[in-house]
């Protein structure tokens, strides 16, 4: 019979290897089960569909104009791309450049929209969505950049009729600070996990500087959302189609090298994943989801839970026993190895994105349980913002970039 430091053992083990390894590891068994896109291989010709950049905006003077460039400059057939700008009530002229740039520029079809008053992206999306006229959508943000060729890409990935919505692969350049290490390893990790998510099935977690999705499917985004990636993808995911990565789809996003201005952002982005979840919760344990209901969904909630960093405690509390007996032999081993320089930082990073990861999530779970959740945009202070043109090395400086809380 099982004593209960077992029991507790056993249930600290699954909470720490699930997440981390376990659900990765049965995501890419399934994958290997079933063909990629359901066995619809996407094609690299035929028409092209007509596509309506989205791009809310609110004091992004030092931005809109290097963002409507950046979106001008895609390999994209001009007569085929639509560009809406919902400016939201800004008070720095950020909507009169952007007119200013559909004057200067009349071969790109942009219109700029404006609002009386901020109401957050969910609901600058909103309107712009009464006003498309296309069914392809893509919702992004105007410190954001797009490799050349992202538009084409993210757009036949539409090919496949069972896709509902779709994003691209996130790419960090920044890596100077432990945080925007952070960040490359988190995103490095996150593309690797939707990447297999929608393979199985669907994923729910798409990028909100990259968001693409079938107007027929979406209607609006739930204007108290935070997270109006995750509500696309599991709107889509609710009526029959998948939302899914396509990652030759390039984009970027600079981060601040400032520890305080980005976790302003991250906690965001936590708080958003926990309340999608739980508005969504009916979705869980549901056949007629398939494995997303059934597997994907309820493994992505039980990441959320910040139950790692105890677990890991009460498991280290059983090795205390074996430490104390070969304690100079595994001293003498730590050290070694934090003798090297390259292996100590890998080690130093790792602890550091286990640490702030359930810090994380322990203040996202008590902003949406505490209903904090803030849907306005909030002033991020970066280093660095790119120019029109999309890799890091094409760059401009600017301390004001625009994001949304």
């Amino acid at each position: 019979m099982f004593s209960l430091v077992r029991i507790l053992r056993a249930v600290s083990a699954f909470a720490l290897l699930w997440p981390l390894a376990l659900y990765p590891a049965a995501l890419w068994v399934f994958s290997r089960m079933r063909p990629r896109n359901g066995g619809r291989p996407v094609s690299d010709s035929g028409a092209l569909p007509s596509i309506t950049v989205i791009v809310p905006t609110y004091n992004e003077i030092s931005n809109i104009r290097a963002r409507l460039e950046n979106i001008s400059a895609c390999c994209y057939p001009k007569e085929l791309l639509h560009v809406l700008v919902v400016d939201s009530a800004s008070g720095d002229g950020t909507a009169d450049i952007a007119d200013a740039y559909a004057v200067a520029a009349p071969d790109l079809q942009l219109r700029v929209l404006r609002e009386g008053k901020r109401g957050g992206k969910a609901k600058a999306t909103n309107l712009a969505l009464e006003h498309c006229m296309t069914d392809l959508v893509l919702v992004t943000d105007a410190p954001t950049r797009f490799d050349p060729l992202a538009l084409e890409a993210i757009a036949r990935s539409f090919q496949d009729p069972d896709v509902g919505a779709a994003t691209g692969r996130f790419v960090i350049f920044e890596q100077r600070t432990a945080t925007q290490r952070e960040e490359g390893l988190f995103w490095h990790i996150r593309n690797l996990l939707r990447n297999l998510e929608a393979d199985v099935d669907s994923t729910p977690f798409l990028s909100g500087e990259f968001c693409c999705f079938r107007r027929e499917l979406i209607r609006a985004i739930d204007t108290d959302s935070i997270a109006d990636d995750m509500n696309a993808a599991l709107q889509v995911r609710r009526q029959g189609f998948r939302a899914i990565v396509e990652p030759t789809a390039l984009f970027t996003e600079p981060r601040s090298e400032e520890v305080r201005d980005l976790l302003v952002r991250k906690v965001s982005r936590a708080a958003g994943g926990v309340q999608e979840l739980l508005r969504h919760r009916d979705m869980m344990f549901q056949p007629r989801y398939g494995l997303f209901g059934m597997f994907i969904l309820p493994s992505d909630l039980l990441y959320y839970v910040p139950v790692r960093i105890p677990a890991l405690v009460v498991l280290a509390s059983g090795l205390i026993p074996l430490f104390r007996r070969h304690k100079w032999p595994l001293a003498a081993g730590a050290l070694a190895a934090l003798a090297v320089a390259p292996l100590r930082r890998r080690l130093m990073d790792a602890v550091y994105v286990a640490l702030l990861n359930e810090w994380l999530f322990v203040r996202g779970w008590q902003t949406v349980l505490a209903k904090r959740t803030e849907v306005l945009w909030e002033q991020e202070k970066r280093n660095v913002v790119p120019a029109a043109g999309w890799r890091g090395g094409e760059a401009s400086t600017s301390r004001n970039a625009g994001v949304r809380k």
